[in-house]
């Protein structure tokens, strides 16, 4: 006897008094597998990952759902209450596919309608997953020892072609056993229908791949519903009327199974002259072409929050050259940004004493800075990950190089950056793009770039250099950041993952 010469326990193992069972975890699998693919697929079509997480933690329960009432719904003499229907008396066994595929379908219109994601899209990452979860699940039918066709003829054929671990759990007897059958071994339809549905994935993305000229986003859940509609047709036409639902003398599967696939053929017909019409592969090329792998930062109120140094520091600088002199808080906001010549130049026109108030205003700032200055939440770990992901990724910013350094080694965030373009670096400052365009000499090879900030001079430097740009909402400006129409507005920092990772 080999390994796989035994009958299978339909439990896996025992986890204090509950059972685990292998029908849960082959689900499990093919749900983990078909999220692995969705976010594979939603990187190259432009569907952020948090969009799918979400979608399949409130989708899960809701095709459960739908897979449950479905099957109580054509088995309602089997439920004398409520509690047994939803699984609290008796257990939760009973889950019928369609139905939760049907509850599926609903949710993600109504969930992509209200994030504002293109349905056909989320259509090319849900309709493989379909596929996944069914391959895998039916293994968990085989695990139960059920969803068997009829009798086998040829045992001894049936035995030769098949591995015996598959042969000898398809010898149904006992309590597996339905009414007015006899003992004896019974097609695996589980195998069948998983096998098929294996097929379809293939011929999908076959056809996905190398149809470019006639695939259209979308396309993949019309292909879904006609071939597991066929293949639906084709396996319950083979089982035993006791372990398939009826609706007086239709098996219901069936009915439904004849609904897919015309509603299959309806979308993938109708799609090409009602609604949004999109090539595929253009969409691919689309999302590519614009992919972003050089992110620009500026440094202070971006990356480190600098925001009560720098204040302190013009309000000790006045308090000597200005001595009586008020700061008004618009005063104080218009300092943060641009350079500190351009700053005290508005209050004074000798050169050489706008110098030594320069000069007094970093002695107080550096003497100061370790007190008042630390990186904003989620910076160092979106640093990583960028520069773990192969982002290209640089500073530009107003300030002198030795003290951009002095921050960024305070913060600890020296170990991103190899690329600093300082105040000395450039000759006209943003909003200027020439400190913008000098970082990405560092980076011959880039294809788009991103520079984030967190004043209006950033935004407007960024569109200056014809480059994408990112405004900050824990700006002190956000207001005036958000009149540049940035080409995105984050929260917090790690919101850039989701933009440049995806």
């Amino acid at each position: 006897m080999t390994i796989f010469n035994i009958w299978i326990d339909p439990v896996a193992f025992h986890f204090g008094n509950t059972e685990v069972r292998w029908y849960a975890i082959c689900i499990l699998t093919g749900v983990l597998l078909a999220l692995w693919q969705g976010i594979k697929v939603g990187r190259k079509i432009g569907i952020f990952s948090d969009f799918i997480y979400l979608g399949i933690l409130i989708c899960l329960p809701v095709a459960i759902l739908g897979a449950r009432l479905w099957y109580v719904l054509f088995n309602l003499s089997d439920f004398d209450s409520i509690g047994a229907a939803i699984g609290i008396n008796g257990g939760f066994a009973g889950l019928a596919i369609q139905g939760g595929v049907i509850a599926s379908l609903i949710f993600l219109y109504f969930y992509s309608k209200k994030r504002k994601v293109s349905l056909y899209r989320v259509f090319e990452i849900v309709a493989p997953g379909f596929l996944i979860g069914q391959i895998l699940g039916r293994w968990g039918n085989f695990c139960n020892h059920e969803l068997y066709g009829q009798a086998i003829k040829n045992v001894d054929l049936f035995t030769t072609i098949l591995p015996s671990f598959i042969t000898d759990n398809m010898y149904i007897k006992g309590a597996y056993l339905l009414p007015g059958l006899k003992e004896g071994y019974y097609h695996p339809m589980f195998l069948y229908e998983s096998m098929l549905n294996l097929l379809g994935l293939i011929v999908l993305i076959f056809v996905r791949k190398k149809a470019t000229k006639i695939y259209q986003s979308g396309d993949a859940m019309g292909f879904y519903l006609v071939w597991y509609g066929i293949v639906r047709c084709i396996t319950e036409s083979f089982r035993h009327e006791g372990e398939v639902l009826m609706a007086g003398p239709i098996r219901v599967s069936i009915l439904i199974s004849i609904i897919f696939i015309i509603g299959g053929l309806a979308l993938l017909i109708l799609k090409r002259f009602i609604g949004p019409k999109e090539n595929y592969n253009d969409v691919l090329i689309e999302i590519k072409e614009n992919h972003i792998d050089t992110i620009i930062f500026d440094l202070d109120g971006t990356l480190i929050d600098t925001r009560q140094l720098v204040i302190r520091s013009y309000v000790h600088t006045f308090e000597k050259y200005f001595q009586g002199y008020i700061l008004t808080d618009e005063e104080l906001e218009s300092f943060f940004g641009p350079a500190l010549e351009v700053t005290f130049r508005k209050y004074e026109t000798n050169e050489e004493k706008i110098k030594e108030m320069i000069a007094y205003y970093r002695e107080f700032n550096l003497s100061h800075h370790d007190e008042f200055v630390s990186a904003f939440r989620g910076v160092n770990d979106t640093l990583r990950i960028l520069t773990k992901k192969g982002y290209n990724i640089a500073i530009v910013s107003s300030k002198k190089y030795d003290v951009i350094k002095y921050g960024l080694e305070h913060t600890k965030l020296d170990q991103y950056f190899k690329v600093i373009i300082a105040s000395e670096d450039v000759k006209t400052h943003k909003p200027n793009p020439e400190g913008i365009k000098k970082a990405l000499e560092y980076f011959p090879d880039y294809k788009n770039a991103l520079y984030v900030g967190d004043t209006p001079d950033d935004i407007k430097a960024g569109k200056n250099a014809n480059v994408k740009t990112c405004g900050v909402l824990y700006s002190s400006k956000v207001e005036e950041v958000i009149n540049e129409n940035p080409d995105y507005l984050i929260k917090n920092l790690n919101d850039i993952i989701k933009i440049v990772c995806e």
